[in-house]
């Protein structure tokens, strides 16, 4: 479990320090209102936000290579399987290529964002209703229509809304792992039997 944890850790890691070197060297990321993938349509930034996006995808696929495809996890495996590769997705998309790539990596951002979503209310469902796993997807489902909100204007909090996003899915799903993997022994001393 704990090698499981840490390699979620180094997921959230790579996402949070990748973006915070890319805010450093471009600091007007946080008002163009063009989101965390502003960042991969410059040279000076290019390195660092594929430090974040690729590295988290990375561990964030480690980590589900940890989880046994068991009955109680097989969904969370799954999902965190398709995340990892939506991520990659969104790095290879970038949206100033032209139109139809754009519309592309907005697709592959939506239906990454509906993953997560989806995820962290079951989360919710699969521990019993506990507070804190409502409450972070709460705020994640919050920032999750302010991101949707500011997709078109020219200025916005898009960027924000989205690492907003990220913090609770990455804290819900971390929070989750000890759950998760305590219901999946269980299961695999049941199936030994």
């Amino acid at each position: 479990m704990e090698r499981t944890r840490q390699l979620f850790l180094y997921s959230q890691f790579c996402l949070y320090v990748g973006l915070a070197i890319c805010i450093i060297i471009k600091p007007r990321g946080l008002t163009i209102n063009n989101g965390i993938s502003y960042y991969g349509t410059f040279k000076l930034t290019i390195i660092p936000y594929c430090f974040a996006l690729f590295g988290s995808a990375f561990f964030c696929l480690r980590g589900t290579q940890e989880l046994s495809i068991s009955t109680s996890v097989r969904l969370v495996h799954y999902v965190l399987l398709a995340v990892s590769i939506l991520i990659v997705g969104i790095v290879i998309t970038p949206y100033t290529i032209s139109r139809l790539v754009s519309a592309l990596h907005e697709t592959i951002g939506s239906v990454l964002f509906s993953l997560q979503l989806l995820l962290s209310l079951w989360l919710i469902v699969y521990l019993q209703f506990k507070f804190w796993a409502i409450t972070l997807t709460v705020l994640e489902f919050a920032a999750g229509v302010v991101s949707l909100i500011y997709l078109a204007p020219r200025h916005g909090y898009l960027l924000e809304s989205q690492i907003i996003f990220q913090i609770c899915f990455g804290i819900l799903l971390i929070s989750s792992l000890p759950y998760l993997v305590k219901t999946d022994r269980l299961h695999a001393v049941r199936d030994r039997r």
